[in-house]
């Protein structure tokens, strides 16, 4: 009875111990997290001070150069000490390399880092990414950068498929995919009829695709692409249009590029219309068909706004430059006046990409100020030397190509008729574009052809104009603005394939009309 006693004794002094090392180890916890908080916001509070009497990018620069904890205050010696020890970890090497310029500088693929063949004897024409990375580390990679920008629901989801190719590719909502019953050998499985196309397409591609519906359509032909938040441009209208210059064809005969001609939409909002003065050309947003140097093959849906910007009304510093201020000013005014959202989204929130045209290195490098906190001091000079009216080499992604591309251009202008090149008969034209494939040219000009929303369509359509997709596979519709997964923000990549075979289009008879 007595070594009873001593045992329970003993138990419940173990258990009190328990109890007050984990106490004391939240404890301890709770004041690191304390102190970290006060380290970061003292750090906050000086990154903050920097911005309010500099350029945001100087202001970056200087405090990434004096006071990050880490790259800043560490000689490059003992961090090169530090990543040796992660040399045989990818994936942590590659989060590494977006945390700083150092860490990009540092890890260069040419380095002695990476011990992985593929990397330092790689074909050199290839950009060696983190998309060459092993399918487990790829995916490891993945997870690790979803972790930051996206809300729980989002990371659930994620955490939910993390073994499943839906976390690598969980970005496409119109899976275009081939399903084959088991034991035959039609691609039906995992299809729906739509009864505007007169063809299956993926169930991704319909808003309930197994529920009864007496006249079924995709997404495709119920959604629309933005021109402006005025305009919106249906599938329906370019197929009416290019159906009706089919009937003139057959009647009478016709050129199929004058059908791209006459495909003309603009919107005509005053707050559009930047033109310099009275007598220039308006400046309205404009929807048309054409076709593409790179690509003659395919005629694209091409959406363009050109606004103009006088040089005159920015408040230039006093030896006659551009402060970098007033052109981030500019820009975001110019983004409030039209569809530059729209047309050339930034890549992430409150990114300018008009900025990257006025890098030092570039030809309007001389031309532009960065406040350096020291002695800025702005006004109207006396005189302005005119622009580089050289090549002004545009920024673009995959356009030409009718894959949902887009190409930013800048270029200097002269107000027409005022004969001179001084501040006030100056300005900058920006061109925002955007290119989406409707049809290849063969197919457009064949009436037996049913023309059907392409691929390139479904990616590009507002998602306010059509309802989310339901199925098991499609990550629910996020709300929240902040997460990187919000509904309303552009997809860069659309890498689902076609189903069927040259999906743009589908043979069909003059009686199934």
């Amino acid at each position: 009875m007595f070594v009873l006693s001593r045992w329970i004794q003993k138990r419940r002094e173990r258990r009190q111990l328990i109890k007050e090392t984990e106490a004391r180890e939240a404890e301890r916890r709770t004041q690191r997290e304390k102190r970290d908080n006060q380290q970061a916001q003292a750090l906050l509070l000086t990154f903050y001070e920097l911005q309010r009497t500099m350029d945001p990018l100087i202001a970056t620069q200087v405090y990434n150069n004096r006071f990050c904890p880490l790259t800043g205050r560490l000689p490059e010696e003992l961090i090169l000490g530090m990543l040796d020890f992660l040399s045989d970890d990818a994936v942590a090497l590659q989060c590494l390399r977006i945390v700083s310029r150092t860490f990009f500088r540092l890890l260069d693929y040419q380095s002695d880092f990476w011990r992985d063949e593929w990397y330092r004897n790689g074909p050199r024409s290839l950009d060696r990414t983190a998309f060459y990375l092993h399918n487990v580390q790829r995916l490891q990679f993945r997870r690790l950068l979803q972790r930051d920008g996206r809300c729980d629901n989002c990371k659930r989801y994620n955490d939910r498929y993390a073994q499943t190719s839906f976390a690598l590719f969980d970005h496409c909502k119109f899976q275009q995919r081939q399903f084959y019953r088991p034991g035959t050998n039609s691609a039906l499985y995992g299809t729906c009829y739509c009864d505007a196309c007169y063809c299956l397409h993926d169930v991704c591609q319909f808003s309930s695709p197994w529920k009864y519906q007496p006249k079924r359509r995709c997404l495709g032909q119920q959604g629309s692409v933005q021109l402006c938040e005025h305009v919106q441009i249906t599938w329906a209208s370019i197929e009416a249009h290019i159906d009706g210059w089919r009937r003139q064809q057959q009647r009478r005969g016709g050129d199929w590029q004058a059908c791209l001609n006459s495909f003309n939409i603009e919107c005509h909002d005053a707050s559009h219309d930047t033109r310099c003065t009275v007598s220039e050309v308006s400046t309205w947003p404009r929807a048309r068909l054409r076709t593409d140097t790179l690509r003659p093959d395919i005629v694209a849906l091409s959406l363009e706004w050109i606004p103009h910007s006088r040089i005159d009304t920015l408040d230039l510093t006093t030896d006659g430059r551009i402060p970098a201020s007033e052109l981030r000013a500019l820009f975001q005014r110019l983004r409030r006046l039209g569809p530059a959202d729209t047309l050339y989204p930034p890549y992430r929130s409150g990114a300018l990409p008009e900025m990257a045209y006025f890098s030092p290195s570039s030809p309007l490098g001389p031309f532009i100020y960065y406040k350096t906190g020291k002695d800025d001091k702005t006004g109207h000079p006396a005189s302005f030397p005119p622009l580089p009216s050289g090549y002004w080499p545009p920024l673009w992604d995959c356009y030409g190509l009718g894959k949902n591309g887009k190409q930013l251009m800048i270029r200097p202008h002269y107000v027409r008729g005022a004969g001179g090149t001084g501040i006030s008969f100056q300005c900058l034209v920006v061109s925002y574009e955007k290119d989406v494939m409707v049809c290849k040219t063969s197919a457009m000009t064949d009436p037996t052809v049913k023309i059907i929303p392409t691929n390139q369509w479904l990616h590009a359509m507002d998602t306010d104009t059509y309802p989310h997709p339901q199925a098991a596979n499609i990550r629910p519709q996020c709300r929240d603005e902040t997460c990187s997964n919000y509904y309303r923000r552009p997809n860069r990549y659309c890498t689902c394939s076609l189903w069927p075979d040259s999906h743009h289009v589908r043979r069909y008879s003059s009686s199934s009309k």
